[in-house]
């Protein structure tokens, strides 16, 4: 919807949505524009909790996908495209991770991931968010794949 602004000369504001047009004094206005930057900001902030909570959950799971079998590393790693393995190794905690997958890489995947993990050194939360997002059915059978390695031994 477009909305046209006009300034009347009686000082007033003309508001024109379409078929409805409103006629505001200026301090109306500047109460409707703090109220609209409040609501704004307000959903910037919880957006950016909501976030913040993904990520510590998405660090949890990379946390605990550091101490999985070998075997199912190197099942899941050649899933992952380089951006969604980095964003992984990114969230989890120190350098055990980062060793573990360097461990487990062939010598050419190997330094394909170490180019890989120089290069995206600028990953934004919200593309972490969306990379592990991405992921997570993966996982999910990493982890079953996980129970039954120790159902079976």
């Amino acid at each position: 919807m477009d909305i046209d602004i006009r300034r009347l000369n009686d000082g007033h504001i003309q508001l024109d949505f379409g078929q409805v047009m409103l006629n505001l004094p200026p301090a109306a206005i500047e109460a409707l524009q703090q109220v609209v930057d409040k609501r704004l900001n307000m959903s910037g902030e919880a957006e950016r909790a909501a976030i913040r909570k993904k990520l510590a959950v998405f660090r949890d799971l990379a946390n605990k996908l550091a101490h999985m079998d070998d075997r199912i590393l190197q099942w899941i790693l050649p899933q992952l495209t380089p951006e969604q393995l980095v964003t992984l190794v990114r969230l989890s905690e120190g350098d055990y991770f980062y060793q573990k997958v360097l461990r487990n890489l062939s010598k050419t995947n190997r330094r394909q991931f170490e180019e890989d993990y120089a290069r995206l050194d600028r990953i934004t939360q919200h593309q972490a968010v969306i990379y592990m997002e991405q992921i997570i059915p993966l996982l999910r059978q990493a982890a079953q794949r996980q129970k039954q390695l120790e159902a079976e031994g």
